[in-house]
């Protein structure tokens, strides 16, 4: 089988960074689109792709050999991942493509994320590979369209990577290809962008691949570029025309096989994969906004004793120091100073007396205002001469 190929990579019209990273050449296609912070996802894609490469000079004998290199390019990035801080939680999609050995001309692919692979036949474009997405299982289960998929606000969910757990579930899938076939490998940032239409009509207009590469990455960037793009296209070249059609691997149990259109395979499977992680997230936001709502409860009930910014005796209400960002305010404030109070008094001032209310607090502090107003009072020839403090306030 002879192909020629062409590839085309871009950061597109937004991010500053390119974490995507592919291969093309010999007989092993690889695209991977990277995630995480700190660049981690440029390491991500650049170690999947990595894996692959090295791994392909042993020989890739079957779709079992295929599934098992993405399976060790899993471990690299996952154990990467833990080796350096800086790079947890690392994670990339990938779409892999190679040629079966043997008479029979056929391709097989490889699948984790949301990253494609087409066949374009005769003017007809067609995915070869199934997304690992929420949006896709969306659009499995009926609920929306491919199209509305393009354009959800949740289409950038990916439902497996590499690199994130210790082991991955990969897709398999084994394509029959005849002369005049043209495949494309491709990450989202193609797909988010262009329709499949409109990516059939690109694909149909430019003979050669590379040119077509080129022109696909140009066309998603003029259309927003809103995500890193890549694109592989590859032709079978030869005269080894075939029957259209799909055929599993024998040998291989856990073979997903894709006749055309697309038929998702184990779909009951995935929809409680699906509920259950819904499930999951749903009760983990209810606990977070639980807690955050008790503690902030909390940091507001209670009333305390204790100075203002001027040395002011004060109400407070809130806990003494606050609780997380629920600091403390000033319930009311009287014109009693530290110089004003007696020793004991003042400790109480000094390490926030706590009150249940506000009543009570007002009330400690309408006695001690008496008790100062008593001790500095004096009788002067049958008269009371004295100086009084006023609370204000509530």
């Amino acid at each position: 089988m002879r192909l020629k190929h062409g590839a085309c990579t871009d950061a597109g019209m937004v991010r500053v960074s390119n974490e995507d990273a592919f291969t093309a050449e010999g007989e092993l296609f690889v695209v991977a689109d990277g995630m995480g912070g700190h660049n981690a996802g440029e390491i991500a894609s650049a170690l999947a792709v990595a894996t692959l490469r090295s791994g392909v000079r042993s020989g890739l004998r079957d779709p079992a050999t295929l599934r098992e290199l993405v399976q060790q390019a899993n471990t690299a990035i996952y154990t990467a991942s833990l080796d350096d801080s800086a790079q947890a939680g690392m994670g990339t999609t990938v779409t892999a493509m190679a040629v079966i050995p043997g008479e029979e001309p056929r391709v097989m692919v490889a699948n984790v994320g949301d990253s494609r692979t087409y066949i374009f036949r005769g003017g007809r474009l067609d995915p070869v590979s199934v997304d690992h997405s929420y949006v896709q299982e969306l659009v499995n289960e009926g609920i929306i369209t491919r199209d509305e998929a393009r354009t959800h606000p949740r289409r950038n969910i990916v439902t497996r990577a590499l690199g994130i757990d210790r082991t991955v579930m990969v897709d398999v899938f084994t394509q029959e290809v005849r002369t005049g076939d043209r495949l494309l490998l491709c990450s989202d940032g193609l797909v988010d962008e262009v329709s499949d239409d409109d990516i059939a009509r690109v694909l149909g207009q430019h003979s050669d691949p590379q040119e077509c590469a080129e022109a696909l990455v140009m066309v998603a960037n003029t259309n927003g570029g809103r995500d890193n793009t890549t694109v592989i296209v590859v032709d079978i070249a030869d005269d080894i025309s075939a029957p259209v059609e799909v055929t599993p691997d024998d040998n291989d149990t856990e073979e997903f096989v894709r006749p055309a259109p697309v038929e998702v395979p184990d779909t009951g499977k995935r929809r409680r994969i699906s509920i259950g992680m819904t499930l999951f997230w749903s009760a983990l936001v209810a606990i977070l906004l639980s807690v955050i709502v008790v503690m902030g409860v909390y940091g507001r009930t209670g009333y305390f004793i204790g100075f203002t910014e001027d040395d002011r005796v004060a109400i407070w209400r809130g806990r003494a120091g606050g609780v997380l960002w629920f600091n403390p305010t000033v319930d009311t404030e009287t014109r009693l100073t530290g110089d004003d109070l007696p020793a004991d008094i003042l400790r109480d001032v000094v390490t926030n007396r706590e009150f249940g209310s506000g009543v009570a607090a007002r009330q400690y502090l309408a006695l001690v205002e008496q008790a100062i107003v008593n001790s500095t009072t004096t009788t002067v020839d049958g008269s009371t001469v004295g100086s009084t403090t006023t609370t204000t306030g509530d």
